[in-house]
């Protein structure tokens, strides 16, 4: 149903009508609010008003967090007031997180199973259990940074068999019950399905580059993935969006490593975008367990941490 008066959608009208209701119940004049979200006041003059269009999903985020209502429930009328102007397109690529299976991700299983002795029926593939390590908490804080509103890129990068896919799933589980959703670009060929589809590819999604040397160091696309990764990313209007991948160490160098001088630089896109936000995961394991991270908030007070390269993994 629409708003007669200026011909948005009720989403629209409920996310105004919340962000006035905040703003009333902390006394606050416009001016103020601004500065305490750190935004032109402006921006948030536009926000409220009932003539201008959708507020961004950043603003809607910072506004919250700043009059202490629930984030991610604007974020969710945010959404929808966009798709339904049309400022976002609708049926982006991927499916609910929770639709997805952890071994259609290529997550490696415990081993096949069996339903029954007597049967012999193969059952479904279990996953062995998990205790959390230092990057976990890590990722754990890049999902609580797009809950807030804002993209993210993290890059895991170990050798085979370190637990890094395993560590993106568990890390993307606390998204599957609010809304997310997740896209592994892989048909015909990851490079292309990258390609044609990262443009497309809306707020709360999760894009699965597992194995990213498919992606980045494709010869033909590679930096022209880049260079969509590194769009979507920086693109208020698409936000927020979470990009996890996996890398081995060797690809990792190779495509953040600077040329020589005078050289060719084939990954030069590649570079800006994993530049800073690589992290490490030891091909040792640690008996010591991290304690599993806490709930994701409800409002946006905790602050993104810099993800970075790591110390180089010792041991054999």
């Amino acid at each position: 149903m629409h708003d007669e008066q200026n011909g948005h959608h009720r989403a629209l009208t409920e996310l105004r009508e919340r962000l006035a209701g905040g703003l009333a119940r902390a006394r606050l004049t416009q001016t103020q609010l601004a500065a305490r979200a750190g935004l032109a006041r402006t921006t948030v003059s536009e926000a409220l008003s009932p003539t201008k269009p959708v507020p961004s999903s950043k603003t809607v985020a910072a506004l919250a967090d700043a009059l202490r209502l629930p984030v991610q429930e604007l974020l969710i009328l945010q959404r929808t007031a966009a798709e339904e102007s049309g400022a976002i397109p609708m049926g982006g690529p991927g499916r609910p997180v929770g639709e997805w299976e952890p071994h259609d991700l290529e997550v490696h299983p415990a081993g096949p199973g069996e339903t029954a002795v007597a049967s012999g029926t193969p059952a479904a593939r279990v996953l062995p259990g998990y205790v959390a390590r230092e990057h976990d908490r890590m990722l754990a804080d890049a999902v609580r940074d797009t809950t807030a509103g804002r993209s993210r890129i993290v890059v895991l990068v170990g050798t085979s068999s370190t637990g890094k896919t395993r560590a993106c799933w568990e890390a993307v589980q606390p998204l599957a019950g609010q809304g997310w959703q997740l896209w592994h670009p892989f048909d015909p060929t990851r490079a292309q399905a990258a390609l044609e589809d990262l443009h497309r590819v809306g707020p709360r999604t999760v894009v699965w580059l597992n194995e990213a040397q498919h992606y980045f160091g494709d010869r033909t696309v590679g930096e022209q993935i880049a260079a969509a990764v590194h769009q979507l990313l920086i693109s208020p209007e698409r936000a927020p969006v979470l990009v996890l991948g996996t890398l081995w160490p060797e690809y990792a160098h190779q495509y953040t490593a600077l040329p020589a001088p005078g050289a060719q630089d084939p990954h030069n896109r590649a570079r800006e975008v994993l530049s800073g936000r690589t992290l490490t995961v030891p091909h040792t394991f640690d008996p010591r367990p991290w304690p599993r991270p806490p709930p994701l908030p409800r409002t946006a007070t905790d602050c993104w941490t810099t993800l970075s390269p790591g110390p180089a993994p010792t041991g054999g």
